[in-house]
């Protein structure tokens, strides 16, 4: 397997980290959140997502988007990792359309698909309790003439305080359903709070909401649930790539200028070895996504996950230790690289969940 990216993959990184960082990300996440202004965190650089036509990276061209694959798409990932950038790329442009695409329902992918490359936010509503159990299902749709009703709750939805449509897993007694409903339906009711990572946390209660589009047939509910997830797991590992890669370049930056005792910290031969431990474990980072992107079996998806999970949580916290007590400081950056990695870590399955799914799928 080759471990190069493609041309177009490179193109799209490029493109996508001179858009991001000059989003100025971290200076507007200061101000969102100061203002509480949930509505802008949420939707981030999303605009200029849509502009460059970033939105539609998965989507075949016969729906109005750019037809790449997974190697590109894990680019822009891994620069808004990089500069902290928002946006719902990773609900609407990812997991959704990976839904939609996966389903079986023609007439709603001849609708959504395009709609979803144009900008418009599509979120897939969870129920992620204390753990992550993804077939959990707990909300409930219940015949009503030729389509449903919904009720129950989600917690957790990404993106679920921008979203216009709604992709709801419900149970129907033993059968699992996907569903779209439109996220201003009567009986929706979304709470959002402030996550500690700056962004909304949003939950989403159903009370007797009409649903009719199933998104594929009810067999094929939970399958196609699992490729949606693993394909958000995937690209939430290349955010924390990214943002991990960020935090040890500003380290390593400032080991070469900080002076103590007259000396460059960096010249201080146990400060070495603990950059170049880090050096080396950020390349099997890469290395383990760069696999699982050309082979996104669950397996791999689920090993990325927990191995880039642990190796971004140790990046950022030995990029803290190395600039001292600044480095957990508000008016310092790391501690928002920090939080956002922390969040990624725990989106849709922690470490422990993904090891023990790559052990049962080894059966190990």
């Amino acid at each position: 397997m080759s471990y190069l990216l493609t041309d177009d993959a490179k193109m799209l990184r490029e493109s996508a980290d001179r858009f991001f960082t000059g989003t100025d990300a971290i200076r507007q996440i200061r101000q969102w959140r100061n203002a509480r202004d949930l509505s802008a965190s949420a939707r981030g650089a999303w605009d200029g997502v849509v502009e460059l036509g970033f939105a539609g990276t998965l989507i075949p061209e016969a729906f109005g988007g750019v037809g790449l694959n997974l190697q590109a798409s894990l680019q822009i990932a891994e620069m808004m990792g990089k500069s902290l950038a928002g946006g719902p790329f990773l609900s609407s442009a990812v997991m959704a359309s990976t839904a939609i695409l996966g389903g079986n329902n023609e007439a709603l992918k001849a609708a959504l698909l395009p709609a979803i490359a144009s900008g418009t936010v599509v979120a897939l509503a969870t129920e992620e309790n204390t753990r992550h159990k993804p077939h959990a299902i707990e909300a409930t749709a219940r015949r009503d003439g030729t389509g449903y009703r919904i009720s129950g709750r989600k917690i957790a939805v990404i993106d679920g305080s921008i979203a216009g449509k709604l992709i709801v897993v419900t149970r129907d007694g033993s059968d699992y359903l996907m569903m779209m409903t439109e996220a201003g339906a009567p009986g929706i009711a979304i709470t959002n709070t402030l996550g500690v990572d700056s962004r909304p946390l949003t939950t989403i209660a159903f009370d007797n909401v009409p649903a009719q589009d199933l998104v594929c047939a009810p067999a094929e509910t939970l399958t196609l649930l699992d490729r949606a997830y693993d394909a958000g797991r995937l690209h939430l590992a290349a955010e924390m790539l990214g943002g991990a890669q960020e935090c040890f370049d500003r380290a390593v930056e400032y080991l070469k200028t900080r002076v103590q005792f007259g000396k460059k910290i960096g010249e201080f031969q146990a400060l070495q070895h603990r950059a170049a431990i880090l050096l080396g474990e950020l390349e099997i980072a890469r290395s383990v996504v760069l696999k699982a992107a050309a082979s996104p079996t669950p397996e791999f998806v689920s090993m990325a996950k927990a191995r880039v999970g642990d190796i971004a949580r140790k990046t950022v916290l030995e990029a803290i230790q190395f600039h001292g007590g600044i480095g957990v400081t508000d008016d310092f950056d790391l501690g928002f690289y920090l939080k956002r990695i922390r969040t990624a870590a725990e989106l849709l399955g922690d470490s422990a969940f993904h090891a023990e799914r790559y052990a049962r799928i080894q059966g190990l």
